[in-house]
């Protein structure tokens, strides 16, 4: 049994891969704007033409829409193949078990369109999920945290943190947190907006 986990949210990104035993291969690359052509050879290099492969995990974000949306499209395919289930997880609690001893914890992201989305934990737990939040707000914010990061650097929140594929595999199957909704879509908390 192999657990797959993708995660590509913000520039750098990275896959992860775990059996039995623990995590077997975990490997990052920076992708910047370039994760469609990145993904796929770093998927190669875990050995997944070989693994039988029960399950794969992807991050939904909030973050690099476009690479959200290769790392959904990467999971389908490989479950597809693999005849195996996907299931979804926002991006932000990596970095909540990164940062598990932080009183408050605000997790940024480039929501664009003069917006941040946020992501709120207290020692690891969820305490608010993600929502949007003006820029000319933020500042105002920052007080009322422990601290404050970001997966890609962003005015005003000092230090980052990225989301890592392979602290997906540290969770249990049965936590809450999962996203199986079909299909699977980035976190993105409005409208697109569509051009003339």
């Amino acid at each position: 049994m192999a657990i797959l986990a993708i995660e590509c949210s913000c520039g750098r990104g990275s896959v992860a891969l775990k059996n039995e035993e623990g995590v077997i291969v975990a490997r990052s690359f920076e992708g910047g704007q370039r994760h469609s052509t990145l993904l796929f050879p770093e998927l190669e290099a875990l050995g997944i033409q070989q693994a039988k492969i029960d399950r794969i995990i992807v991050g939904l974000g909030p973050g690099s829409f476009s690479g959200i949306r290769v790392a959904i499209a990467a999971a389908q395919g490989v479950a597809l193949a693999k005849s195996c289930s996907v299931v979804g997880i926002c991006s932000a609690w990596s970095v909540a078990m990164q940062k598990s001893a932080v009183t408050r914890l605000g997790v940024f992201a480039d929501a664009r369109r003069g917006e941040r989305y946020l992501t709120i934990f207290a020692k690891g737990k969820l305490e608010r999920e993600t929502f949007l939040v003006a820029n000319e707000s933020v500042e105002e914010m920052l007080s009322k945290f422990t601290e404050v990061v970001c997966g890609d650097p962003v005015p005003l929140i000092p230090s980052s943190c990225v989301p890592l594929a392979s602290d997906y595999l540290k969770l249990e199957e049965s936590f809450e947190g999962w996203v199986r909704a079909e299909p699977l879509e980035p976190i993105y908390l409005r409208d697109p907006v569509v051009g003339s």
